[in-house]
């Protein structure tokens, strides 16, 4: 069965309801460092600092032993890559954030003396 198809006569109680709600984690779309880097014009090894540490990646791989490194594939979902590019947004630009440095409202940013 597809997801989002309804269920035929299985007998059981809304079994002709479709699926309906956010998507659990494992359903959403799951992006390669690769996508991530092309698409936000960073390397790859960029990527791969940003997230390897992020809840909710995946990280399939083997650790490294004496004789051999580790090598490590990241899986990216969706909404944890919207978050981390809302997490790294220009705050001047995100609403309800404080500024990172005063600015005048007709122009360019004033200078700070420290």
């Amino acid at each position: 069965m597809l997801l989002g198809q309804t269920v035929g006569d299985s007998g059981r109680a809304g079994a002709d309801e479709t699926q309906k709600g956010p998507l659990a984690r494992f359903q959403e779309r799951h992006f390669s460092v690769a996508e991530i880097a092309a698409t936000w014009n960073l390397s790859r090894e960029v990527i791969r600092r940003i997230f390897e540490k992020e809840p909710g990646v995946l990280v399939i791989g083997n650790d490294s032993t004496r004789c051999k490194r580790g090598y490590h594939t990241l899986r990216i979902p969706e909404s944890v890559m919207e978050r981390v590019h809302r997490k790294f947004s220009n705050p001047d630009l995100t609403p309800g954030r404080p500024r990172a440095y005063p600015t005048n409202k007709s122009g360019p940013p004033i200078a700070v003396n420290n």
